[in-house]
């Protein structure tokens, strides 16, 4: 036989060779893909059965119950629970369930899994001042904090025009629970002279209030506050507040300013105008001297109002102005 005879037949037996053994290759493919389709079958047909075979129970009702007392009601039901997230619920504590899926009452097989959501509680929210705006703009800025205006009532005021916000209840700054109902006093100006309001005496001279008082038939009380911030002879507090309606021979009470005067004691004289605006704030002034920090005036004060104050210090001092929680200004006296 020749030679290029034995190469052709070597050629062929490789040929054959290859696919044979590409034939062993899919045969076993088939016969891998078969079993574990069998498997799968089988596993399926077999998880199926074990479900099936499971007794069916009743969902409890786990809502507005503590989580570790849902979880002794599905345990008992052999159900297992899922905490699927956290939101806020009204009426429902914290740590307690908002609610569930399944719902209670449903019909499933043991071994299911209930998902429920946890209450963070009621959602708290800051009560806006609206002292000085009129009543759309109170009524816009109390709805976009999700509280609710039960009513709005009327009253004189010597402070604020008529068609202005004079008080709120709650108070601004307070936080409440979201949906909070909150009552609004609307001014209808100056009263007439058969009403007698009470003025803002606070920082001003005792004398002002004393004829106030005489002439209006109130009887005056007068107390002293040796260690008052504000200068000495000045109204440093009043009982009723400002705009406080009174009948004749009411009694309102003063207290004056009695501090011990100092050989290095000053006195800064602070004049500050309200920006224009729609919307009132509330104005915080503070001075810290050597005596500490002392709060001088903490009133809502409305758009282009001024403030004019006689201030005592001692040594160097840092007087502050906040508006609305914001520091406007801050200047050291010397």
């Amino acid at each position: 036989m020749s030679t290029e005879e034995n190469e052709q037949n070597f050629e062929d037996f490789l040929n054959k060779t290859r696919k044979s053994g590409r034939a062993i290759w899919i045969v076993a493919f088939v016969i891998i893909a078969f079993f574990v389709a069998l498997i799968a079958v089988s596993a399926d047909w077999v998880m199926g059965a074990l479900v099936h075979t499971r007794k069916e129970v009743t969902v409890p009702d786990l809502v507005k119950k503590p989580i570790t007392q849902a979880l002794d009601l599905l345990a008992a039901q052999n159900l297992a629970l899922k905490q699927a997230g956290v939101e806020f619920g009204q009426d429902v504590p914290p740590g307690s369930v908002l609610r569930q899926i399944p719902s209670a009452g449903s019909t499933v097989r043991e071994g299911r899994i209930i998902r429920v959501w946890i209450s963070q509680g009621d959602e708290m929210v800051f009560v806006p001042n609206v002292v000085g705006t009129d009543l759309r703009s109170a009524q816009l800025s109390i709805r976009q904090a999700g509280l609710v205006v039960e009513k709005v009532e009327n009253a004189y005021s010597l402070t604020y025009e008529k068609g202005q916000i004079i008080a709120q209840t709650p108070k601004a700054d307070s936080m409440v629970q979201k949906g909070e109902k909150i009552v609004l006093t609307l001014s209808n100006g100056e009263p007439p002279s058969s009403v007698v309001l009470v003025p803002n005496f606070k920082g001003h001279k005792l004398a002002e209030a004393t004829l106030w008082a005489s002439a209006q038939n109130i009887n005056l009380i007068i107390k002293e506050d040796r260690e008052s911030p504000f200068r000495n002879g000045t109204i440093a507090a009043q009982k009723p507040a400002a705009d406080s309606q009174l009948s004749p021979g009411a009694n309102v009470e003063i207290t004056v300013s009695r501090r011990e005067i100092s050989d290095d004691e000053k006195i800064y004289h602070l004049h500050y105008e309200m920006p224009q605006g729609k919307n009132g704030s509330r104005v915080r002034v503070t001075l810290t001297d050597d005596t500490g920090e002392n709060e001088i005036l903490n009133e809502n004060k409305q758009p282009g109002s001024k403030i004019d104050l006689e201030i005592p210090y001692s040594g160097r001092a840092v007087l502050r102005i906040f508006a609305d929680g914001v520091l406007v200004r801050e200047r050291e006296i010397l």
